[in-house]
This record gives structure tokens, sequence and C-alpha cells, in this order.
């Protein structure tokens, strides 16, 4: 049985994000609001009260990590990798390479960023804290987002 789900708005300094989730966890955030979603639920302000009250804290700059549950997708490699990337501290940033060497695939660099690129819930699995050995490398939510949300954290 597929439990029901709902969706809100959040309008932040970042722009507006899309929020989806079932009873119990945040299954996607997206940069581009409702429309960015992968699937669309009940509209339901209510259900997201933890998760709007934390994202606000964290764009004040009054909360560094989310106490709420989230489900994490993907392949194993991407969860594993997902995984690693909830450990980077706030303020703090690793290389794709740097990560791909932290799950014991050192060679795996790229597929590191592809798994970036197919994380659902950025922010709370932050992507914006890896970056390239050259520069900071992409982000689904394109540069000027990754940006500024890598100033907010460092400041």
């Amino acid at each position: 049985m597929i439990s029901l789900l709902y969706e809100t708005n959040l309008n932040t300094p970042l722009g507006r994000l899309g929020l989806l989730a079932d009873d119990s966890c945040l299954i996607e955030l997206s940069l581009q609001g409702l429309k960015g979603l992968s699937v669309r639920g009940k509209p339901e302000k209510e259900r997201f009260k933890v998760e709007i009250e934390e994202l606000t804290q964290y764009f004040s700059k009054k909360r560094d990590s989310f106490t709420f549950k989230i489900q994490i997708g993907g392949t194993d490699f991407q969860k594993l990798v997902f995984k690693n990337m909830k450990t980077i501290k706030y303020g703090k940033v690793l290389t794709y390479k740097e990560l791909a060497t932290k799950i014991g695939k050192p060679k795996a660099y790229r597929a590191v960023g592809s798994a970036c690129g197919a994380n659902k819930i950025p922010i709370v699995i932050p992507c914006h804290r890896v970056v390239s050995s050259t520069g900071l490398g992409g982000f689904g939510g394109g540069i000027r987002r990754k940006k500024f949300l890598l100033n907010l954290e460092s400041n």
C-alpha cells in the first residue's frame, strides 16, 4: 500500500522550496518549488511544522543540522554517498575526490558527482558542501544557490 503524500511550499532567502513527505519522513526538497517535485502530494502545511521550523532556523543561522526524519532513496552507491555527505560538518566542504576516498572508492569521484546530482533532499543531505578540486563544481539548484548556501554556512 502506498502511503499518502503531502506537499507544501516554503519561502526562503534561497527562493521557494517545495517539500514532499509521507506521514513520517521528508522524501523530497525541491529548489524549484512544488513544480520541481517528482510526484505531487496533498497540500498540507501543518504536516511540515517541524521541517519548516528547522529550515527557517537554518536560513536564520540558528541551526546547523536537522532532526526530522528523511527517506533516502537511490542506488546502494548513492545511499553510501548520501550517508557520508551527511557527515560533512556545517561550514566545511569536501571535494568529490575526498568524498570518493572516504567511501573507499578513490577513483569514483565522477560517480560521486553524479550521486550529488541525484540527491532528492538538498540542504538536508548537504550536496552543496561537495566541491570540485578546481572550483565549486555543479549543483542541481544552480551555482548561484550553491554559493549562497556555502556563504550562509561560512559566515
